[in-house]
């Protein structure tokens, strides 16, 4: 049986900021961190048309000499992507899923595909997920169960057909320490693989943190306030063609300039007939 070992890269990169900010550093400091794990596929949260997309620092012309973005019907108006490394894989199929019901600016979505590393045929599923944000009330918490449901429904949706493993990770606005506290994570965790929990090497570090402060040169520093909340989660569904190796959180420097969250990493064996 043929396997491979891919590495994931999952992070919400701050797109949805006041408009007296602006991108600056940001995307660059996160590009470099893609260089540096080499990740196979780049995950994102909050990528915004308007931001995160605009100029010369628009992060998919950063990353474009290596990476290319998943398609679908969204367009530059998506703002969950995924890009992948074109040398090493291409992608069966992929679309895109906007939440209904509380939705700001139809940035609450899904993003996800079918891979296939080219060399060797071996396939695997990837889901990029924002859920929504507010907890001022019950109708907050509703909301980010019902995209809890459609998320898992999007997950063995595509393990059933094609029989891979897919992961799912994202800023899911829930969890340890949080605000909006943490029944859809947990009810997420009671259906799949809560890949922090289950890879062979792992962290407790949290990845939700102060956000960078800008100086007069308009270059983002990082702030010096300890991370804060486990916001941002990886999973995978149950399958016997996967492993999971390492998984790790990224709170370096340039990590918490680059965004209020930081990176997680995954390692993983996939393997395929």
């Amino acid at each position: 049986m043929k396997q491979i070992d891919i590495t994931l890269y999952g992070q919400n990169i701050w797109g949805n900021m006041a408009k007296t900010e602006c991108i600056s550093n940001r995307n660059a400091c996160i590009r470099d961190m893609i260089v540096a794990y080499d990740a196979d596929i780049c995950c994102f949260q909050e990528c915004n048309p308007k931001t995160s997309r605009m100029g010369e620092t628009a992060i998919e012309l950063l990353l474009q000499d290596t990476y290319e973005e998943v398609p679908t019907e969204a367009g530059k108006n998506n703002y969950t992507p995924v890009f992948y490394r074109r040398d090493r894989f291409c992608v069966l199929e992929s679309g895109f899923t906007a939440y209904e019901g509380l939705n700001d600016t139809g940035s609450k979505s899904i993003t996800w595909a079918v891979m296939e590393e080219k060399e060797s045929g071996v396939r695997f599923g990837i889901c990029s997920t924002h859920f929504w944000w507010k907890s001022t009330g019950e109708a907050d918490n509703a909301q980010r169960l019902e995209n809890a449901a459609v998320l898992l429904d999007r997950i063995y949706d595509l393990k059933d057909r094609y029989d891979i493993p897919v992961f799912a990770t994202g800023d899911l606005n829930c969890g340890k320490n949080a605000s909006q506290g943490e029944e859809p994570y947990l009810w997420l965790k009671d259906r799949l693989i809560d890949v922090r929990l289950a890879a062979d090497e792992t962290t407790d570090a949290f990845t939700h943190h102060s956000y960078p402060r800008r100086d007069e040169n308009n270059v983002y520093h990082a702030t010096l306030n300890p991370p804060r909340s486990i916001l941002d989660h990886f999973f995978a569904v149950e399958h016997p063609n996967v492993h999971l190796n390492s998984f790790s959180v990224d709170n370096s420097a340039v990590s918490r300039c680059s965004s209020d969250h930081s990176p997680m990493i995954v390692k993983a064996t996939v393997q395929g007939e």
